[in-house]
């Protein structure tokens, strides 16, 4: 179990109910030897030809967002990716949360493999630890429901490579309990998977080290 599951059992188990960890889980881990980011850039669109919608377009271009031949860059600062979040959300990769080995969490640095990629995707997860993703389902959610929900979140994380390299948390919170989580969890994590309680909420929380050893051969609910 990699040391940093003990410390998010403690913050999903001891936080106070005015409090949302979906909104908040990166201002627990001040209190921890972790570094952790929201909405962690992992990818950004690579080529001008593919922002459709012209009001993007024109963002990229009047923000200086684009090289001369009209291509993203490998770098940018922080208020510029997320400003991207807010204004093309469909031409930049967010994960929910990344957890970083140290307070100094690397900024990241992208790059395309081919010349016709959509995305220029991060080039290293040196110094990252893990992506926590956080979903908020109901008392009657059904197997089938969830585990679409997780398979969707594992196909868009697996899209950047690197992130193959280092563990990957699923956390699901529930007002309430319900008994088709566990099943899910089950099935993609094995052992590597616990529920964990705080006051009206329940919080089912699986994980792979690494993201790359989740089989995605089989389902629960196998497609008709």
């Amino acid at each position: 179990m990699p040391e940093f599951i003990k410390d998010l059992e403690t913050l999903l188990r001891t936080h106070s109910a005015l409090v949302d960890p979906k909104k908040s889980l990166h201002v627990y881990f001040n209190r921890t030897d972790y570094g952790c980011v929201k909405d962690y850039p992992v990818a950004i669109v690579h080529d001008q030809k593919r922002i459709k919608e012209e009001d993007a377009l024109q963002y990229f271009k009047k923000n200086y967002l684009l090289d001369e031949d009209g291509f993203s860059y490998d770098e940018y600062p922080k208020d510029d990716l997320e400003r991207i979040a807010t204004y093309a959300p469909k031409y930049i990769q967010n994960v929910g949360f990344m957890l970083a080995s140290t307070k100094d969490v690397p900024e990241p640095t992208f790059f395309n493999k081919f010349k016709g990629d959509y995305w220029k995707k991060i080039q290293s997860t040196e110094g990252l630890e893990a992506v926590i993703d956080i979903s908020a389902l109901t008392t009657e959610t059904s197997a089938c429901e969830a585990e679409d929900a997780l398979r969707a979140i594992i196909r868009k994380r697996k899209e950047v490579h690197q992130l193959k390299k280092i563990t990957f948390v699923w956390i699901v919170e529930i007002n309430g309990e319900n008994a088709n989580i566990p099943t899910v969890m089950k099935y993609y994590f094995e052992d590597s998977a616990m529920v964990v309680k705080n006051a009206r909420k329940t919080y089912y929380m699986g994980w792979s080290d690494p993201l790359q050893d989740i089989n995605m051969r089989y389902f629960v609910c196998p497609p008709e």
